[in-house]
């Protein structure tokens, strides 16, 4: 059903050939093609499995026989139990079944554990798309963040050329000298280079989240703009985010779940200490050729019987056997303490962090954004001196570089701030609920 209602889903993202992916659409594939997460599905069935495997323990088992022998040579007549020297045949039908009574709450236990595993195994699930998104998340602002910076290289190289061809009419009109021309025209090369290498590194992360999302790249494709959130600041505290994490957070439950899964092995283990008690029982027919005097139906219906036994089992000096593997499995048991610790540290160490750099990015986009409005207001004096001869071009390259490092500064600190924003938004919240 679940994959019904994700094809559903992704129907309108295939059935119009869109050209344009949002990023809830990008998650939407992720989902569906992603292998990790795929790989986490398949852990999480085969978690199901072993359930309805330890549950079909408590059934009885029913069994129905048929055999058929050929005697030859000296036998014993299964009607006069006397000895006899011929070649005959018999066929017999019979009917077995077994149950466990009593095995000291083996199988119950077992159930527990496959319950907590289980569950466990769903947790983790969720865990592991939750952890996709967010790659495929920064992956997604790392896009957006290269192609503004490519297309602001490109503005530059746009301004350089305008400017080379501006002196090169002033040159052929004798105006200015020919070295002007050149120290402008190798701006302008810099600045092509640095436009290559800003459209090389949006390929990059454009191949990156398709490689994420696991579907072909397609030069076709672009991703719809991430909408500005408020940008006022309310105090936040790491601690209060972090225990309210610990309560909805999927990979804590994962862990606290496994962990707790250990008692109930413990108790399954020692369960082979206990008496069991077993019941069993059968129906059977006989035929035998060596009878001339019944037919077939005639001689199941004379030979038929049954039986049903109550077997109890003591166990003297199981506890031999038992003890390692008690153990063995309360070491497990601290080991997934462990784990939940270590999972519980990395998740508040995260949110720490999320939070301090929320206010960081957020001053240095303010700060970014000063230092370009600053930065091309004085870049428009030099141009206008250049344009009047009154400016050399050292000035005019130092004052075009710098508003070029200041405009990539403000560029990629939008988009960090922009991503801090949606990441600890789902701290906050415990999904992704709004934040795409």
């Amino acid at each position: 059903m679940k994959h019904l209602i994700l094809l559903f889903c992704l129907l309108p993202v295939f059935g119009k050939a869109q050209s344009t992916l949002s990023l809830a659409e990008c998650v939407a594939l992720l989902a569906k093609n992603n292998l990790i997460y795929q790989q986490s599905n398949l852990e999480a069935e085969a978690a199901q499995a072993q359930l309805r495997q330890t549950k079909s323990q408590i059934l009885p088992q029913i069994a129905f026989g048929v055999t058929q022998t050929v005697n030859v040579g000296r036998n014993i007549d299964q009607y006069t139990n006397e000895y006899i020297d011929q070649v005959y045949g018999n066929n017999s039908l019979g009917v077995n079944f077994q149950m466990p009574v009593f095995q000291g709450f083996k199988v119950q236990n077992q159930i527990r554990q496959g319950v907590l595993l289980k569950e466990s195994a769903d947790q983790n699930r969720t865990a592991v798309l939750n952890a996709q998104t967010v790659l495929l998340m920064v992956g997604y602002v790392n896009v957006l963040a290269t192609k503004a910076l490519y297309e602001s290289w490109t503005e530059q190289v746009v301004s350089s050329e305008t400017q080379v061809d501006r002196l090169t009419k002033q040159v052929n009109a004798g105006t200015v000298g020919v070295n002007l021309l050149y120290e402008v025209k190798a701006q302008l090369a810099n600045d092509k280079f640095s436009q290559v290498t800003a459209l090389n590194n949006y390929r990059t992360a454009r191949l990156a989240l398709f490689q994420r999302m696991n579907i072909t790249p397609d030069d076709k494709v672009e991703f719809e703009p991430l909408a500005p959130r408020d940008s006022t600041m309310t105090a936040v505290n790491a601690l209060d985010i972090y225990e309210d994490a610990q309560k909805s957070f999927p990979e804590i439950r994962s862990a606290e779940l496994y962990r707790q899964s250990f008692a109930y092995q413990v108790k399954s283990i020692k369960a082979l200490n206990y008496p069991s008690l077993g019941l069993q029982g059968g129906f059977g027919a006989l035929y035998a050729t060596t009878n001339k005097n019944l037919d077939y139906f005639n001689q199941l219906n004379a030979t038929r019987n049954g039986s049903l036994q109550l077997n109890l089992n003591i166990p003297i000096m199981g506890r031999w056997l038992t003890k390692p593997r008690v153990e063995l499995a309360k070491v497990q048991e601290r080991q997934a303490q462990n784990t939940l610790d270590v999972t519980n540290q990395v998740l508040r160490q995260a949110i720490e962090l999320a939070v301090l750099n929320l206010q960081a990015m957020a001053d240095r986009q303010a700060s970014a954004e000063g230092q370009v409005e600053s930065l091309t207001a004085a870049f428009a004096v030099i141009e206008s001196k250049m344009n009047a001869g009154i400016a050399n071009s050292y000035e005019y390259s130092l004052a075009k570089a710098n508003l070029a490092k200041a405009q990539g500064n403000a560029i990629q600190a939008k988009y960090d701030f922009l991503m801090q924003q949606r990441l600890l938004q789902y701290y906050r919240q415990g999904n992704w609920t709004g934040v795409f």
